[in-house]
């Protein structure tokens, strides 16, 4: 049985759509996660509220996957793209990001629920005799996102538990302006008991929950 393949979902088109879909080639050997919790001030423990790092190294070998081996730089540029400015509409901004790996208990595992691509070094290891590159290693650091509207559900601040749909709204368009993040439709059709929550009927009363540290723990 092949291994799962770590995946990058991300903003493709729209804040929130989530579309763009970057499975690696090779899964890496390991992976670090960095958060720093608590600071000294004056002597004592200060709470730190620093957004958590996710670095991994990916590694690209065209020359294992076809002959001719294909430049390899085909498939770190998707990487590297992480880093433009492409979302938004005056101030754009680089697209947010999931990485997933697997699954618990049926569902995806995912490794950062959202983040973006802060920083990426890329190292071209091999040539091709006419110079064409065939392997990379790319180390990649991700951050949180910090999204201050999104934190304050986090803290349990709701400014509105309580939302009427109007017509033509999907729960995906509901989570992404109430939490921002269209992917967590999930937690508002648990609690509001949603047989189908594909047909939202106009008018229908919905209880916003607070995410009360569900997304917590997963980074």
């Amino acid at each position: 049985m092949a291994l799962e393949k770590l995946k990058i979902k991300a903003e493709k088109d729209q804040e929130g759509d989530f579309a763009e879909e970057i499975e690696v080639l090779f899964n890496p050997n390991q992976l670090q996660i960095d958060k720093t919790g608590w600071i000294i001030g004056d002597g004592y423990p200060v709470a730190a509220n620093e957004l958590a790092t996710l670095t991994i190294n990916l590694f690209f070998d065209t020359t294992l996957s076809g002959s001719p081996p294909e430049n390899v730089q085909k498939h770190t540029k998707k990487i590297f793209n992480l880093t433009h400015p492409k979302i938004g509409n005056s101030e754009k901004r680089p697209p947010r990001c999931k990485l997933i790996w697997g699954t618990i208990g049926g569902n995806d595992s995912i490794l950062l629920p959202d983040g973006f691509l802060e920083r990426v070094s890329k190292t071209l290891t091999h040539f091709l005799e006419d110079g064409t590159p065939v392997r990379a290693l790319l180390n990649c650091t991700f951050r949180e996102w910090a999204d201050s509207e999104k934190r304050k559900k986090e803290a349990n601040l709701i400014d509105d538990p309580v939302r009427i749909v109007r017509r033509g709204e999907t729960l995906s368009r509901i989570a992404y302006e109430e939490y921002g993040d269209s992917g967590l439709w999930r937690i508002i059709a648990d609690e509001n008991k949603l047989t189908n929550p594909r047909i939202l009927t106009p008018g229908l009363v919905l209880t916003i929950p607070a995410l009360n540290g569900r997304l917590k723990g997963n980074v």
